[in-house]
């Protein structure tokens, strides 16, 4: 599998001179800055006790327009998150939390109310926008390490450099294939 991924870089970067350089720069400029600036959070406004705001205005960003959605997109993808992790536990997850709810059930009646609202507000409204942040945060990061990474291949194509790198982890993917195969083989 590492070598797979070592072939895919490398081809990439081989194929630089084939995809042309203005195309990357478009790529760059067109998409991946953009959805950049469609990820950055919404910028906090400190104000004075009549409401006015304190110090430079920000520059304005796209998910200030929408708070709704940029709250809302949090929840999903932390609920998308815990479903993917319930599934890749094996339900263990659902699991864990119909024991404990059917356990606080069996509690006295205010026990279970209190438990309720600690439920409420600790998991579904704190721990799902937190995990939709992580979610947020690895998303922007991944598209800052390509708006990188579309740079130093703009950089350093000119000079060869992104030819010899692409070469080497070509090379590097095809030994790692040739010893997996090699070590994978059926001994007589």
């Amino acid at each position: 599998m590492l070598g797979l991924i070592f072939d895919i870089i490398g081809a990439f970067l081989v194929s630089v001179e084939a995809i042309k350089l203005e195309n990357l720069r478009l790529l760059r400029d067109r998409v991946l800055k953009r959805i950049e600036s469609y990820t950055l959070s919404p910028w906090i406004r400190i104000v004075d006790k009549n409401g006015r705001p304190i110090g430079p205005k920000p520059p304005s960003v796209p998910v200030d327009s929408y708070p709704w959605l940029f709250t809302s997109f949090h929840y999903l993808a932390g609920l998308a998150l815990v479903s993917v992790m319930d599934t890749a536990l094996g339900g263990r997850l659902h699991r864990v939390l119909l024991v404990a709810s059917l356990w606080a059930l069996s509690q006295r009646w205010y026990v279970a109310v209190v438990l309720f609202i600690m439920f409420v507000l600790l998991c579904i409204v704190t721990g799902l926008w937190m995990l939709g942040e992580l979610v947020h945060m690895a998303a922007t990061k991944a598209i800052k390490l390509s708006t990188m990474f579309v740079d130093f291949i703009d950089a350093h194509t000119p000079d060869g450099t992104v030819g010899m790198i692409g070469f080497l982890l070509l090379l590097i993917g095809f030994i790692l294939q040739m010893c997996g195969t090699y070590m994978g083989r059926q001994r007589i």
